[in-house]
């Protein structure tokens, strides 16, 4: 195609948008309200993701020491354990740190427990380390090979915990794919409904330029840029509102609910737009183009 031709279709495309003010609003409003859903659906699945990625990861190994193991046995030890490829950190516990923390952690309301014991550790058989892996998915096999390691007594883990996170987590991403899908499918199917009818009005347009031999190409084009246009600025518009009311609410949650910020931390807007904004732009152009492909194709046989 010529670039006079394509410079041409592209100008009737978007000539379209003002000539038929109406129904373009209407189908820019059908593309906003499904890919509002969409975005507020993506927020809630990608902060939930989030959320279960940040429990899982808390979720550690303790591994007690035999009580006679040296200082260099355990150098050794802690040098093997963190070698193994899925574990990403490794942390020396003390028993005197270990004592340090439980005493912090009772403070308040052990006063009376720990009164006949300031003079001796109750803890100082506890020498542990604190297990930390890249991927929570993988803690049967670490918990495999600890059990394996010569100078490991015990194992303290919460594998159930976090089996019961991995598969929550795992659901939310399958349903939030799922809720995309079906909801990319409603606005191509509003989308397209809503372009026959603008398609109808002209199709008189259509058959006179058939019968005097334009090219099928040559008529979707226009049709194409309009609905591309039409879809791009369906998803701007949400994006918007996403953005503002993101914000919003984050921050009203922090303030109203400050101690929730100790417990749970949003994701970013930035982090959420990074994603949800060319995802957005792309699933608006592809339901505009693709609408627009098949409301103008039956028209163009006469």
């Amino acid at each position: 195609m010529k670039v006079r031709t394509l410079h041409y279709c592209i100008r009737q495309g978007i000539g379209s948008l003002f000539k038929n003010r109406l129904m373009t609003l209407a189908s820019i409003g059908t593309i906003s309200a499904c890919l509002l859903i969409l975005g507020i659906s993506y927020c809630i699945a990608a902060n939930v993701d989030y959320m279960m990625e940040d429990l899982e990861n808390s979720i550690g190994i303790t591994a007690f020491m035999n009580e006679d193991i040296t200082a260099v046995e355990r150098i050794k030890l802690e040098e093997k354990i963190r070698n193994h490829p899925d574990i990403e950190s490794v942390t020396y516990v003390s028993p005197e740190e270990a004592w340090k923390r439980f005493k912090e952690q009772i403070k308040e309301d052990g006063e009376e427990l720990l009164a006949g014991l300031e003079e001796d550790n109750p803890l100082s058989g506890s020498a542990s380390f604190e297990i930390y892996l890249k991927n929570p998915e993988h803690q049967g096999e670490v918990l495999s090979f600890l059990e394996t390691v010569e100078g490991i007594r015990s194992i303290n883990h919460a594998k159930d915990t976090a089996d019961i996170l991995i598969s929550f987590n795992q659901m939310v991403r399958i349903i939030s794919l799922i809720l995309i899908a079906i909801l990319a499918l409603i606005g191509i199917l509003l989308m397209t409904n809503t372009i026959k009818l603008t398609v109808y009005i002209r199709k008189n347009e259509i058959n006179i330029m058939k019968y005097v031999g334009a090219t099928d190409s040559f008529i979707k084009l226009p049709f194409l840029v309009e609905g591309i246009f039409i879809g791009l600025l369906g998803a701007l518009i949400p994006l918007g509102v996403i953005w503002i009311s993101y914000q919003f609410i984050v921050r009203k949650i922090y303030e109203e609910f400050s101690v929730i910020q100790n417990l749970l931390t949003f994701l970013d807007a930035k982090d959420i737009f990074i994603v949800l904004g060319p995802i957005s732009i792309l699933i608006g152009g592809i339901i505009g183009m693709i609408g627009s492909s098949i409301s103008v194709r039956k028209h163009l046989n006469v």
